[in-house]
């Protein structure tokens, strides 16, 4: 019986802890579970390894790598990573896909590489981001401090009736605020908007300072382009100071078999694809054109446009966001990399042209329409409405606005919908990301050999001939960038004679270096297009043996496995 998993709501650490322990129990052939490393504050970062054992080693197959979770609030992506574990492991048999990929490739999955700040996340009301470093309250020593301070369980917003303010209440409905126009000084009041919280350290009674959290962002401690704090807020004291982005990355470089990768974030409804730091042409154009094609799928199977970072999801471009894994991943080791927002709710509301990048201020049709989505499929949780409150500090202001986690963040739980239509959303998130990164997957580079024969010269004498293949979609160099910095080695065949055997001609090792996918072939030849590289090789030996001896070859690529082949000599 297969091991079944409710996912309609968010699991803390110990329920998924459980899951993980369960699925290894329950497919003890298919999955393997390790501990990569301890949080801040003691939780393991697991990882789970799918392969069948039976058809293989792990680490002599090419695999797809996922991360989920690096950011604490978005509890969406670990459940995503968890329901792809689970499909893998319960369509294994049935699914010709899944099993095709689980006999000749590997997953490994992390489905939450920031447990702490999960944790704070699933059982407080404070915005977090970063991992277990700080602790609520502790992120921000002076200034304005986000906390709740009427009690109820959110932290929303403040507004307080300012005649410099930049908001004001809607006509169409007194519950939103929208922007002042540059030129607006009639249609008051207006109103300064800040998050609830309380203001810590001096305070003049006039100025509200607000400090940057120190709660850091693990997205921003990698080694590729990282900056101090000073120039890249979250950025952590060094590269890879961080516990849990230490043990992701000794993993990776520790597992050079990864020939591709999906890291899960939210939110926005997007395939987030290289440059973070430098326009498309910056990018070898094959590489931008694997990029395409694969990105392509997951649009078909998600529905989420697949956009550059640095032209289309940063604010500004002359402060790009470095540090990332993405940027790692792709740029200094040339690793096939997409980075997932899930979930749009400005889509799921029915804005017509949804925000790429969430942080912005709508338009008040789209603030209704969102009101609308809030009213009829999340009971309305998803806004407070605005309930004056006597601020020790600030005197009378009122709290209210929208809440966070389960509106905009992520999608909403079972527990949190009230409709069919709202009930459907996590679940289909789950499902169709999970086979986006399954057609990913697919695409990897995969050695095999071809035709392979010993001829009888004359008697003891042997010619052994052996063709191997790359029958994956990528190059066994996967992208111009791991070709440029020789970080997915070449593909080398080697000739393991028994005792009594020796070697006449050819070296024992072979190096035939790369061999093309069909990544190059998108259409039939012509001198026009781009020249096509082979997709196989020959190696040639010239043996003397006893005959019936067994000789053994091993063709071995970084990225793209190991085969073995024996022939008898005879």
């Amino acid at each position: 019986m297969a091991y079944s998993i409710d996912f309609s709501e968010y699991f803390r650490y110990d329920e998924l802890t459980g899951h993980l322990q369960g699925l290894v129990a329950a497919y003890p052939d298919l999955a393997a579970l390790e501990s990569l490393g301890k949080s801040w504050r003691g939780r393991d970062v697991w990882c789970m390894t799918l392969t069948n054992r039976n058809t293989g080693s792990h680490q002599e197959k090419p695999a797809f790598y996922i991360d989920a979770h690096i950011h604490a609030e978005e509890v969406a992506t670990s459940h995503t990573a968890l329901y792809t574990i689970w499909y893998l492991l319960t369509q294994y048999g049935t699914d010709r896909l899944v099993t095709w990929l689980l006999d000749n490739t590997t997953f490994y999955i992390l489905p939450r590489v920031n447990p702490d700040g999960a944790e704070i996340s699933l059982t407080t009301a404070h915005h977090w981001c970063g991992n277990g470093r700080y602790l609520p309250g502790e992120e921000q020593t002076r200034g304005l401090c986000q906390q709740d301070i009427n009690g109820d369980g959110y932290i929303v917003q403040m507004r307080i009736e300012d005649p410099a303010g930049e908001w004001k209440a809607s006509l169409d409905d007194p519950r939103l605020m929208i922007l002042r126009q540059p030129g607006e000084v009639e249609d008051g009041p207006y109103y300064r908007l800040y998050r609830e919280g309380i203001i810590r350290g001096d305070w003049d009674g006039v100025t509200i300072t607000i400090e940057k959290p120190r709660d850091g962002n693990l997205n921003r401690n990698y080694p590729a382009g990282w900056y101090a704090e000073n120039r890249q807020y979250g950025a952590g004291e060094y590269p890879l100071s961080e516990p849990e982005t230490l043990a992701v990355a000794r993993f990776i470089l520790s597992h050079p078999n990864i020939a591709g990768m999906q890291c899960y974030h939210t939110h926005g409804g997007l395939h987030l694809r290289p440059s973070l730091v430098a326009p498309d042409s910056s990018l070898p154009r094959f590489d931008l054109a694997v990029y395409k094609a694969i990105g392509a799928m997951g649009t078909e199977l998600t529905g989420y446009p697949v956009i550059s970072v640095y032209e289309e999801f940063t604010p500004d471009p002359d402060q790009p966001r470095t540090g990332s894994l993405m940027q790692w991943s792709y740029d200094e080791m040339g690793i096939i990399t997409f980075s997932t927002e899930l979930w749009n709710p400005e889509l799921a509301a029915g804005i017509a042209d949804p925000a790429k990048y969430q942080i912005r201020a709508r338009s008040t049709e789209d603030e209704l329409k969102l009101l609308k989505y809030n009213d009829e499929h999340l009971g309305g949780k998803g806004f407070i409405n605005w309930t004056p409150f006597d601020h020790p500090q600030l005197g009378r202001v009122e709290i209210g606005g929208w809440t966070h986690m389960y509106t905009f963040r992520n999608p909403p739980p079972a527990s949190w919908a009230t409709t069919e239509k709202a009930r459907a959303f996590l679940p289909d998130t789950l499902h169709t990301n999970c086979l986006f990164t399954l057609k990913h997957a697919a695409c990897a580079p995969l050695l095999r050999f071809g035709q392979v024969h010993a001829a009888a010269l004359e008697a003891g004498l042997y010619q052994i001939t052996a063709v191997v293949r790359n029958e994956g979609y990528l190059p066994t160099f996967m992208t111009q960038r791991a070709l440029q910095y020789g970080t997915a080695g070449p593909v080398t065949v080697s000739l393991d004679l028994p005792p009594g055997a020796e070697l006449l001609m050819g070296q024992s090792v072979q190096t035939v270096g790369h061999l093309a996918g069909r990544d190059e072939r998108s259409a039939p030849w012509s001198p026009w297009l781009r020249e096509w590289n082979q997709t196989a090789k020959k190696v040639e030996w010239l043996v003397r043996a006893p005959a019936g001896a067994v000789a053994t070859l091993t063709a071995q690529s970084q990225r793209a496995g190991v085969q073995r082949r024996q022939v008898s000599l005879s």
